[in-house]
């Protein structure tokens, strides 16, 4: 091989590993190169870390609807009793009842879908 081809190949062996190590550039990522993108183990862990945010948005002391049982346990502490079943159309239920404040909060799939008396 020729040298002019050798330097050609190695010139370009070394742009193929600079652009390959700053794609995230190149693909509109703020994250830096070494610092890879989560990546959630399911659709239903996904759907649950949004709607996680959207409750952590919520006015501080306030239960609403698609908190995790974490969230409402750090505005109401822990519950007097929790009642287990399932709803009619078969998923996981729990109800966490509050005797204090006078609220039950009932989960769906490790989310709140109301806050009731109790």
């Amino acid at each position: 091989m020729k040298p002019g081809r050798l330097i050609l190949w190695i010139a370009v062996l070394a742009g193929a590993l600079w652009l390959f190590q700053n794609r995230a550039r190149f693909l509109g990522s703020l994250r830096p190169a070494g610092d890879p993108a989560p990546v959630p183990a399911s659709r239903q862990e996904s759907a649950l870390s949004e709607a996680a945010r959207e409750a952590d948005k919520a006015s501080p002391g306030v239960i609403t609807d698609n908190m995790t049982p974490d969230q409402v346990r750090s505005v109401l502490g822990n519950p007097d009793s929790i009642e287990n079943g399932a709803s009619d159309s078969g998923k996981s239920r729990e109800r966490w009842i509050y005797r204090q404040a006078g609220k039950a909060v009932v989960f769906e799939n490790g989310l709140a879908v109301s806050v009731e008396a109790p």
